[in-house]
């Protein structure tokens, strides 16, 4: 999701430090408060700017949302999703970026504001789009397209991307946003989230590979819906 900054007219040039505060206060605040609960002069505050430098550079709040998102991608250095050639190395990178993905999202503070969000999203229904739209919005996007090149390679036959996506990160995720959110668990462990990856990918490789060896894209044998390999003419 694009950000929503104000056009710039004559005048000084923005300043990348101020920027770059305003967008570090606005998180620190998003995760203390809440995004609702966070009114844009007290960002300007925590930044150290006048308001109206913060204005200058976003419209209103859900377009400094859609930045702190846009920032928190820029910085955490998310694992290349670049389809290959070779299989096992295209499934290698889907299992680094997931494991990324699913360490982000299970963080205390992050399952917290996303609660704080949900609870909210009935009278703030414009900030709940932006913060589903720049944050897991995208990331579906991002493993949507990747299964859809993988499916384009021929190395996958999925029928719909989308919703095969959706269902792999599902899997990633399992319970346990939610266990954590009703206070019955903490985040999992580095090895717990590395092996439900894991399963969640082989299972989607079994459910939808079309070749016989997962380390190629020779598709010498397919491997039909009742599970039977068929010899390519």
């Amino acid at each position: 999701m694009s950000i929503e900054q104000k056009p710039r007219g004559r005048g000084r040039p923005r300043d990348p430090a101020k920027l770059e505060a305003i967008l570090d206060a606005a998180y620190d605040l998003f995760v203390d408060r809440g995004i609702a609960a966070t009114p844009l002069d007290l960002v300007a505050e925590r930044a150290g700017v006048s308001k109206m430098t913060v204005y200058a550079n976003f419209r209103d709040k859900p377009a400094l949302v859609a930045a702190v998102f846009e920032h928190m991608r820029k910085t955490t250095h998310l694992p290349d999703l670049t389809v290959v050639s070779n299989l096992n190395l295209s499934l290698e990178r889907l299992a680094e970026f997931g494991k990324v993905v699913v360490s982000i999202l299970t963080r205390p503070e992050v399952v917290r504001e996303t609660r704080l969000m949900a609870e909210c999203a009935a009278d703030q229904p414009r900030l709940a789009t932006v913060f589903y739209s720049a944050g897991r919005g995208e990331i579906l996007k991002q493993v949507t397209v990747f299964l859809k090149g993988m499916t384009e390679r021929g190395v996958l036959a999925i029928d719909d991307p989308e919703l095969a996506a959706e269902q792999l990160i599902g899997a990633w995720l399992g319970m346990s946003e939610v266990r954590q959110s009703l206070g019955v668990a903490g985040p999992p462990a580095s090895k717990a989230i590395a092996k439900r990856i894991r399963h969640a990918i082989d299972t989607l490789v079994r459910a939808w590979s079309t070749s016989a060896d997962p380390g190629s894209a020779d598709k010498t044998h397919k491997v039909t819906r009742s599970g039977r390999r068929a010899r390519t003419a």
